[in-house]
């Protein structure tokens, strides 16, 4: 459907309206055949579908990449810790695993996320203006990748991240932290209302979707991610992947690698520091926490609150996809874990006790 985009285009000029090649015809923008209208289909309609999907694919694997780095110098962080929290979340397997299955839409937002991120603290923490308007374009952005779902949990996270600098922190008065708040809601509304050429046609085609009026529980947990291949994120192969995957999902499209020495820098996180360190620190190992329950989904208990209390969530399956949250939480610790071992503040005892355990598991 995206080479029939840039077919019709050509020939007419314009989007089409109507897919007459999917279940005997669906609306086109309505249906929301993909990035209809994000910046990518412009590289399709320049380079030709494959090419351009291609470009889609390696400019937003470094987009997410520079945006993480750019994020962590903005908190103080040293170039060598930033580099290894932008490669680390980067070059993990959840994003960049999403090349294989061509999950394009979701790796969209989660390369968007960083820059959400740094824009909210440009705006809240340093009272930039100029980020507002920037912020309610990459919002923009991020609404027409089209991925509602991880849009979602895009804006939990920046939305939790703006409350934490509002006043998770001493450095704001209260008048100006509500202030700034306010500026953020608007930045978000309005890049909501950029979205609202795909969104408007979509709320109109709601009703005669499969989706309309949500579904039961069991469907919103489907794929959700195994609480045993939690070891795949030291262990890649463990459970397979693609057509070699044994686990309980059916199908296994994705990776959850995040790297083992990744995983052996995290805890070192974990040392004194400053209260913006402690802040950061503290925000990001619970913003772990939280979104490594919610990819559990049936797995644990947990989701039973998320379907119960999260809007939207009965129309969406999937929870699994809310791993692109962790591997950018895991990707910040492992860059102050980067921080402490340059310091020199790290044993070898430390060191053993890892290649003790990775023993254990070479052994199992």
């Amino acid at each position: 459907f995206r080479d029939f985009a840039v077919q019709q285009y050509r020939a007419t000029g314009a989007i089409p309206q109507w897919n007459p090649y999917l279940f005997g015809g669906l609306p086109f923008v309505a249906a929301m055949h993909g990035d209809i209208f994000y910046p990518t289909f412009w590289l399709r309609l320049l380079l030709g579908t494959d090419t351009g999907m291609t470009w889609g694919f390696i400019s937003h694997l470094w987009l997410s990449g520079f945006g993480t780095f750019l994020f962590l110098r903005l908190f103080g962080l040293s170039f060598v810790p930033s580099l290894v929290g932008a490669l680390a979340y980067q070059l993990g397997g959840p994003i960049a695993g999403y090349a294989s299955p061509g999950h394009d839409g979701k790796l969209f937002v989660s390369a968007l996320l960083p820059y959400t991120l740094m824009l909210l603290t440009l705006g809240m923490r340093d009272g930039r203006r100029w980020a507002w308007g920037v912020l309610s374009l990459v919002v923009g952005l991020a609404v027409l990748s089209p991925h509602p779902q991880l849009l979602q949990y895009h804006l939990l996270v920046a939305g939790a991240w703006a409350l934490m600098l509002a006043f998770g922190t001493a450095t704001l008065a209260r008048k100006a932290a509500v202030q700034r708040l306010g500026f953020a809601l608007g930045a978000v509304v309005l890049g909501l209302a950029i979205g609202a050429i795909q969104y408007l046609p979509l709320s109109e085609y709601t009703p005669w979707s499969p989706r309309a009026g949500g579904r039961d529980y069991a469907y919103a947990t489907s794929y959700s991610w195994p609480l045993e291949e939690i070891i795949n994120t030291y262990l890649p192969q463990f459970s397979g992947i693609l057509g070699n995957y044994w686990g309980r999902n059916g199908i296994h499209l994705h990776s959850e690698y995040l790297g083992a020495a990744v995983l052996l820098l995290v805890p070192l996180a974990f040392a004194a520091g400053g209260d913006a360190r402690r802040a950061f620190r503290r925000f990001w190992l619970g913003t772990a926490i939280v979104s490594l329950l919610w990819a559990l989904g049936n797995s644990t208990p947990f989701f039973q609150l998320v379907y119960a209390i999260v809007p939207g969530t009965k129309f969406f399956r999937a929870p699994s996809t809310m791993m692109f949250v962790f591997a950018f939480s895991i990707a910040l610790l492992a860059a102050l874990g980067t921080e402490r071992l340059l310091a020199g503040k790290v044993s070898a005892k430390y060191a053993v006790g890892w290649l003790v355990g990775a023993a254990a598991v070479a052994l199992l």
